[in-house]
């Protein structure tokens, strides 16, 4: 009795503490694209020379400047994939090994509402760190949480998890297997009736 309720907890325990954590970190994204709009405008900040600066620029589409002009668009799916998002959290079952799915979904939706801000109050996501050495597209804070997370939560989910422990999301490979099973066996009935019939 006492484990059942020690494992109930669990999810009771990050209901409470996740909006704290989604806080934290929609407020360090945002804080730190106030700082970048306030102090980049007159030029770069060089991190490691050739390598990493902060370079303010505006993004008016996706991340790393996919989908430019399509801001209401994209503010619809933010809502809509954070809503998602939301859901899938509630629906993590009562387990510690769950905890770190946990916050990783809450990375990638305080990413994503982070983001949305932007578009929703400015019309463009504030970018500024900016990878010289490889040319790569200016990003932000939000784009960090999600990528990280995204990343993290796929190895885990091929390499830490077992199928059982995804079946509350119909990924378990057992499932697909016996599905393909029940089908094989459903067509070898069908083909000994049809030959029954020609008999």
């Amino acid at each position: 009795m006492n484990n059942e309720t020690e494992v109930k907890n669990y999810k009771k325990i990050w209901f409470i503490i996740a909006p704290f954590i989604m806080g934290a970190m929609i407020f360090f994204d945002q804080i730190t694209k106030y700082l970048a709009d306030r102090d980049l405008v007159d030029g770069d900040f060089v991190i490691i020379d050739k390598v990493l600066r902060l370079s303010l620029a505006h993004n008016k589409g996706a991340a790393w400047g996919m989908l430019q002009g399509k801001v209401d668009i994209l503010s619809i799916v933010s809502i809509v994939l954070s809503l998602f998002l939301i859901y899938f959290f509630i629906k993590i079952p009562n387990a510690k090994k769950y905890n770190i799915m946990r916050f990783l979904t809450v990375s990638v939706v305080s990413g994503a509402i982070g983001n949305m801000i932007d578009r929703i109050w400015r019309g463009e996501v504030t970018d500024f760190v900016y990878i010289e050495l490889i040319d790569f597209p200016r990003f932000n804070v939000a784009d960090c949480f999600i990528t990280w997370a995204m990343v993290v939560l796929v190895i885990l989910m091929i390499f830490y998890y077992k199928d059982e422990d995804l079946d509350f999301i119909g990924l378990s490979k057992k499932d697909a297997k016996s599905d393909k099973d029940n089908t094989t066996d459903t067509e070898n009935i069908t083909d000994k009736e049809n030959k029954s019939e020609a008999t």
